[in-house]
C-alpha cells in the first residue's frame, strides 16, 4: 500500500472517530434530557397529553366536604352510591362471556333482558349507565359473585361512585347548614356561604388505543372538597329546638327565634327557629304544616283602577281563572274561581294574601297547596327556608334600652348614681301629647340601676334628650345598629334606623326605648355581647376551621374584633344594672335559683298600634361576674290572651337556660346543682340549677304594670330586606339610615303612624 493509501485510511479513521464520539454524545446528551424531564416534569407532561386525549372519558366525582359541629360530630356529609356501567365493546368479545355477564347481572340487579340488549346494542361503547344510586350491599354481593369460579366470566361491568349529600341528624339545625341543589350548589347556610371550600374538582379517566391496537388509560384523580368545621355544638343546637317545639305545640306563637352565643369572641353555639325543614328534602310542603305564611296572588278587579298597583290585563295573565282570599274566624282559609274572558277586559292586580295553614285541616292544607303556582310555592317555601335569626327584622322594644344606657355612660351623659323623676310621661315638644312611661303612675325617682331594672321609658327619655341626637346616633353605629355584623351565613338583613338629621326629639325619644328602630335578632345579640364583654365587638360566625381531605388544618377562622364600644368599666355597671333586672325587676320570670344571670326583657308593640300583637324577647347571660353563654329569646306573637303580659320571652329563657345549665360547667354558688344525664362531653365549664321557673307576680310591684306608652311617631319608612351574603363590611356612615320620607314595614304588616302623639294610644313597653 503506498504511503498515499496509508495517510487517506488513517484520515479516515481519525474522522469516523470524532463522527462516533460525536453521535455517542448526542445520544447521552439526549438520554440525560429524557431522564430529567420524566423525574422532573413527567407527571405534568403526562397529565398534559392526557388531557387533550378525548376518544373516551369518564368523571371521577370528588366528595363535598362534610360539615361537622365543633365537637366532630357530622351535621353533613355525602354517601358514596353507585351506578352500574356496561361496558359493550368488552361484552360483546365472546359469546361465552356475554352470555355469563347477561346472567349475572340480571341476577343481581332490578334489569330485564330487554333493557340489558339495548344497552349493549352499541358495540363502540364503553360507557352505559344501566343503573343509579345503588347500595354498596348490592355492588358488594355481585362482585363476590364475580370473584368465584362461576362469575368468572364476567366481563365488562363496573361501577362508578356517586356521592349524594346527607345530614343525618334530618332538620337539626336547618337553617345554619343550608342544602344542596343539583350540582352540589350549596343554597343557603355554610352550605351556600362556604361552598365553594366544600366544593372539590372531579377527576378523569381517559382511554384511548394504544399504539399496538389496544386500549390504555390514564387517570387524573379527585381532588375533594375541604371539610368545614363549625361552632356549632350539637347539644345546644338540639335543646334549644327541642324547647322551640315544646313551646309551640303546648302554647304557640307566630314565630320563635333563639341564638346561643359565646359572648367573648363571637361564637355561635345555636341558633334556630319555629321555622324548620329537612335539608335532605327542602322541597317537602310538609314543612309548611303548621305555619304562616304570605305569597302574592293575583286578584281580580272590576274596570280599570288607575290607582291600583301592578294591574295586568287578564289576556296576558298565565291562567284565565284568578282567585280570591277570605279569612273565616278559625282562621281558615277560602278560595273562589271567577272566568275571565277576552271580552269581559277585567284587570286584575297582585296583593300579598297570608295563610295559617297550622288551622286548616289536612284536606284544606293539601287543596291550598295544590292550588298554588310553582312561583307561590317557592314563595311559601322560601319563607321557611329564610332563617328568622339573620334575615327577619323587628321592633326591639326595651332590650334597646341597654345600649342606650351604656352609650350615655361611655360618653360621660351619666353616672352611675344619676337620678331622674318618672311621673309617668314626657312631654318632648311642647303643644303635643305626652309619650307615656311603662308604668303610667310613674316610678318617682329612679337611679340608672333602677330605671333599667323597672324598665322606665321617661328615665330612657330623659337620658336620650342628654345625650342629643348626635351622640345618640354615634353609638347606634357603634353598636352596628342599621348594619350587617358580616356573619358567615347568607342572607343577612340590615334593619333599619332614624339617621342623626331625622333624629327630632320625638324620634330620639322613642327610639331610645327600642320604637321606630328595627333588628335582626343577630345584630342585637351581637352588640349586647359586647356590652356584658368588656366592650369587645366581634364579628357573630359560625365556622371555626377549615381542614383537608387528610384532616389537615387548612385555616383558622380566628374571632376578628371589629372595634371597641364601651370600656370595661362602663361594662361592669352595665352586668350589675342587667343583673338587677332579673333580680329586682322586669326579667325576675327569667331567674335562676343558685345562678347569677342578668338581662333585659323586651316587649314591642307591632304595627298596627292597638291591635294587641306583640314580639316578646329577653336577652340573657350567666353567671354575671364572668358571662360564658349569651341567650336571645324572641317570641313573635304568643297565642295567649295577653300576649304584653305573658312575659313569654323571659319565660322561655329560663326554660331553655335550664336545660343547658347541666351540660355547661359552670356551676351554682349555691352548689344546688342539676346532673346532666346526657351521654356528651360537655363544651365548657357547665351550670345546674333549681327546677322552678319563676312567677311573673313576684316581680316588684313597680314593674308589675303593663301600660303603654303614646302611639308611634315614626315617620312612614319601608324596611328593604337585603338578602346579599357579599357585604361584609362595617359601615358607620349610615347608610342604611331610618329616613322620615321613607314609609316602613314589619313583619305584621305595614303599618303608617303620624308625627303627632295621641295620650289615647298606647306603647307597650316595658
Amino acid at each position: 500500500m503506498s504511503k498515499r493509501s496509508k495517510l487517506f485510511l488513517k484520515g479516515m479513521r481519525r474522522k469516523t472517530k470524532i463522527a462516533y464520539l460525536l453521535v455517542v454524545g448526542v445520544l447521552v446528551a439526549l438520554t440525560i434530557r429524557v431522564v430529567y424531564i420524566n423525574v422532573a416534569n413527567g407527571k405534568e407532561y403526562s397529565e398534559a397529553v392526557v388531557l387533550q386525549m378525548d376518544y373516551n372519558s369518564t368523571d371521577i366525582p370528588y366528595e363535598r366536604g362534610e360539615i361537622l359541629d365543633r365537637n366532630g360530630n357530622v351535621l353533613a356529609n355525602s354517601e358514596k352510591t353507585y351506578s352500574l356501567i356496561l361496558e359493550p365493546v368488552n361484552i360483546l368479545i365472546t359469546e361465552k362471556g356475554k352470555a355469563a355477564t347477561r346472567a349475572a347481572v340480571l341476577e343481581y340487579f332490578d334489569v330485564s333482558g330487554d333493557d340489558f340488549d339495548k344497552h349493549i346494542a352499541n358495540e363502540d361503547s364503553y360507557y352505559e349507565v344501566v343503573l343509579k344510586d345503588l347500595p354498596y350491599t348490592k355492588v358488594k354481593a355481585f362482585e363476590d359473585y364475580c370473584k368465584t369460579d362461576e362469575g368468572a366470566d364476567v366481563i365488562g361491568v363496573r361501577f362508578e361512585t356517586v356521592y349524594k349529600r346527607n345530614y343525618p341528624n334530618g332538620s337539626l339545625a336547618c337553617h345554619l347548614l343550608g342544602y344542596t341543589a343539583s350540582g352540589n350548589v350549596g343554597q343557603g347556610g355554610i352550605e351556600g356561604y362556604y361552598n365553594d371550600y366544600l366544593n372539590g374538582v372531579d377527576g378523569k379517566t381517559y382511554r384511548y388505543m394504544s399504539g399496538l391496537g389496544g386500549v390504555d388509560s390514564e387517570t387524573v384523580a379527585a381532588q375533594n372538597g375541604e371539610t368545614v368545621v363549625s361552632t356549632i355544638d350539637m347539644n345546644i343546637q338540639k335543646i334549644i329546638e327541642d324547647n322551640i317545639t315544646e313551646y309551640m305545640q303546648n302554647t304557640g306563637a307566630k314565630q320563635i327565634g333563639i341564638i346561643a352565643m359565646d359572648p367573648n369572641n363571637g361564637e355561635i353555639l345555636g341558633m334556630a327557629s319555629s321555622r324548620t325543614y329537612d335539608p335532605n328534602d327542602p322541597m317537602n310542603t310538609q314543612a309548611l304544616r303548621n305555619m304562616t305564611v304570605t305569597v302574592t296572588q293575583e286578584v281580580e278587579i272590576e274596570g280599570a283602577d288607575e290607582n291600583a298597583d301592578s294591574l295586568i290585563s287578564v289576556e296576558s295573565a298565565k291562567k284565565n281563572t284568578t282567585a280570591t282570599t277570605e279569612s273565616s274566624e278559625d282562621g281558615t282559609t277560602t278560595e273562589s274561581s271567577t272566568e275571565a274572558t277576552t271580552e269581559q277586559k277585567k284587570n286584575v292586580k297582585t296583593e300579598e294574601v297570608e295563610y295559617d295553614f297550622s288551622k286548616m285541616s289536612d284536606e284544606e292544607f293539601h287543596s291550598t297547596i295544590d292550588g298554588f303556582t310553582s312561583d307561590q310555592l317557592y314563595e311559601a317555601l322560601n319563607y321557611v327556608w329564610q332563617n328568622y335569626c339573620i334575615s327577619d327584622v323587628f321592633e326591639p322594644g326595651s332590650t334597646y334600652k341597654a345600649f342606650t344606657i351604656a352609650g350615655a355612660m361611655e360618653d360621660g351623659v351619666i353616672s352611675d348614681g344619676d337620678e331622674f323623676l318618672c311621673d309617668g310621661s314626657q312631654v318632648v315638644v311642647e303643644g303635643e301629647s305626652p309619650i307615656y312611661c311603662s308604668y303610667r303612675a310613674g316610678h318617682g325617682m329612679v337611679d340608672v340601676k333602677r330605671a333599667l331594672a323597672v324598665s322606665c321609658n321617661d328615665a330612657l327619655m330623659q337620658i336620650a334628650d342628654k345625650e342629643g341626637p348626635e351622640t345618640f346616633d354615634k353609638y347606634q353605629m357603634i353598636f352596628n345598629i342599621g348594619s350587617k355584623t358580616g356573619i358567615d351565613l347568607e342572607g343577612e338583613t340590615t334593619g333599619i334606623k332614624y339617621d342623626v338629621e331625622n333624629l327630632n326629639p320625638t324620634e330620639l325619644a322613642t327610639s331610645s326605648f327600642g320604637q321606630g328602630v328595627t333588628t335582626s335578632m343577630i345584630q342585637m345579640a351581637a352588640g349586647f355581647c359586647s356590652v356584658i364583654n368588656g366592650g369587645n365587638y366581634y364579628v357573630p360566625h359560625v365556622v371555626k376551621r377549615l381542614l383537608d381531605s387528610d384532616g389537615n388544618v387548612v385555616e383558622n377562622m380566628d374571632p376578628v374584633l371589629v372595634r371597641k364600644t364601651i370600656s370595661k368599666e362602663v361594662s361592669d355597671y352595665m352586668k350589675t344594672y342587667l343583673q338587677a333586672v332579673v333580680e329586682e325587676g322586669t326579667g325576675y320570670a327569667a331567674g335562676i335559683e343558685g345562678y347569677t344571670i342578668g338581662g333585659k326583657t323586651g316587649t314591642a308593640e307591632k304595627l298596627p298600634r292597638g291591635n294587641g300583637k306583640y314580639v316578646l324577647s329577653f336577652i340573657g347571660f350567666t353567671p354575671v361576674e364572668n358571662p360564658q353563654i349569651m341567650l336571645y329569646v324572641v317570641v313573635d306573637e304568643p297565642h295567649v290572651e295577653d300576649q304584653s303580659g305573658s312575659g313569654a320571652g323571659a319565660k322561655l329563657f329560663n326554660q331553655v337556660m335550664q336545660d343547658l345549665l347541666p351540660y355547661l360547667n359552670v356551676y351554682s354558688t349555691n352548689g344546688d346543682d342539676v346532673a346532666y344525664d346526657g351521654t356528651e362531653e360537655p363544651l365548657s365549664s357547665a351550670f345546674d340549677t333549681d327546677t322552678e321557673t319563676a312567677d311573673t307576680e313576684a316581680a316588684t310591684e313597680d314593674a308589675a304594670a303593663e301600660d303603654t306608652s303614646a302611639e308611634d311617631t315614626s315617620a312612614d319608612d319601608t324596611s328593604t330586606d337585603d338578602t346579599s351574603a357579599d357585604d361584609t363590611s362595617y359601615d358607620d356612615t349610615a347608610d342604611d339610615s331610618y329616613t322620615a320620607d321613607d314609609t316602613w314595614e314589619d313583619d305584621s304588616g305595614t303599618g303608617d303612624d303620624t308625627d303627632t302623639w295621641s295620650g289615647d294610644e298606647d306603647y307597650s313597653g316595658e
